[in-house]
């Protein structure tokens, strides 16, 4: 059975591939206090990564290289992950007595029964979570499965930046780990919190009960249309785009014509997400939603939100209740921040226990 996830080193750098740009950050942990020792963000090729999977790995490997000159970091252990949309996960029962070994055996066999695809292609990981409520003669063992190559490409494309891939998480459990300290800085302890994470052609709504994610939805939704059309009609490339949108730096015509009916959109593309939640079952309602991702980093946007859906909205900065290192342009890292959610509960993983 392939490990899903390796065991880490001490200090980890969290490495987020996204469709469009790959984000790179390395925290450190000082008396108790975290500090953002390093970042980058770096934009990817068109095609590099299609559908949550990497395409072209040279091409992916060269702007992780990239990323590490602008980080100007030493780390060479990384902790990346694959989305949730492409894991399966099964909380099973087995029976106490099984050694290891035994275990193992018994859950190819289960995962056989569910796993749609051959076992010889796919990469999984399980975990002991301890006694089954029912039954005390039972463990409750979770499993978690996806295709190899899924796995495989990010591990390659991390390796051949000269790092080394020591762990392959899942987006899911990134932001269980880096939640705890979204709750504390935005107040949302006991809460039901939608926190989406939207991205330049993906949103994924994830919400959270007690710290723990209990329902996730992602849809094809993103900045990239907003960019291409940003672009089309100015004299910008995508990075000065880019730059201008979370700078708040373009001219009144394009916000009017362009951003301010994006927010509009995404508002709806939200309200969305959450209806299908609500249709899912009966779980509580959302007190409170955080943006992340690219497109959190507009402007205003937590204000059209808030305002279309009635429901209160804040942009999540896991960093302001961290050191940032004097090195780091705040001018910069400020704006990318709402992008660096994930890639921070990947670097968080440099802390575990």
């Amino acid at each position: 059975m392939i490990s899903l996830f390796k065991s880490g080193s001490k200090s980890l750098l969290g490495v987020d591939i996204g469709s469009s740009y790959i984000k790179l950050l390395g925290l450190s942990k000082h008396s108790g206090n975290i500090n953002v020792d390093c970042y980058a963000v770096v934009h990817l090729p068109e095609g590099a990564v299609i559908d949550n999977n990497v395409q072209d790995v040279p091409v992916v490997a060269e702007a992780l290289e990239k990323g590490l000159r602008l980080a100007g970091t030493r780390i060479k252990h990384a902790a990346t992950s694959v989305p949730t949309s492409v894991v399966i996960v099964k909380q099973l029962e087995f029976s106490k007595s099984f050694s290891e070994d035994e275990l193992e055996d018994q859950i190819k066999v289960e995962a056989d029964q569910f796993i749609p695809y051959p076992l010889d292609e796919v990469a999984s990981d399980f975990q002991i979570q301890g006694e089954s409520e029912t039954s005390p003669e039972l463990n409750e063992v979770l499993l978690v499965a996806c295709r190899q190559d899924s796995i495989q490409s990010r591990e390659d494309s991390v390796n051949g930046a000269g790092m080394l891939c020591d762990v392959i998480d899942v987006d899911t459990y990134a932001i269980e780990r880096v939640f705890p300290v979204l709750a504390e800085i935005h107040d949302l302890l006991d809460k039901t919190v939608g926190l989406v994470d939207i991205g330049a052609s993906s949103m994924t709504l994830y919400v959270l009960e007690n710290g723990e994610v209990i329902y996730s939805r992602e849809q094809a939704f993103g900045g990239n249309d907003l960019t291409h059309s940003l672009t089309q009609v100015s004299d910008m490339s995508v990075d000065e785009v880019e730059r201008a949108k979370k700078a708040n730096e373009l001219s009144d015509d394009l916000v009017q014509g362009y951003i301010n009916p994006f927010k509009q959109t995404t508002a709806q593309q939200i309200s969305r997400s959450i209806q299908f939640y609500y249709s899912s079952g009966t779980h509580g309602e959302i007190e409170t939603l955080l943006l992340m991702g690219g497109i959190a980093a507009l402007p205003g946007i937590d204000a059209t939100v808030s305002r279309e859906l009635g429901i209160k909205t804040e942009v999540a900065d896991p960093f302001s209740a961290m050191t940032i290192d004097s090195r780091i342009n705040r001018h910069k890292f400020d704006p990318e921040a709402p992008s660096l959610v994930l890639a921070c509960g990947l670097a968080l993983r440099s802390f575990a226990e």
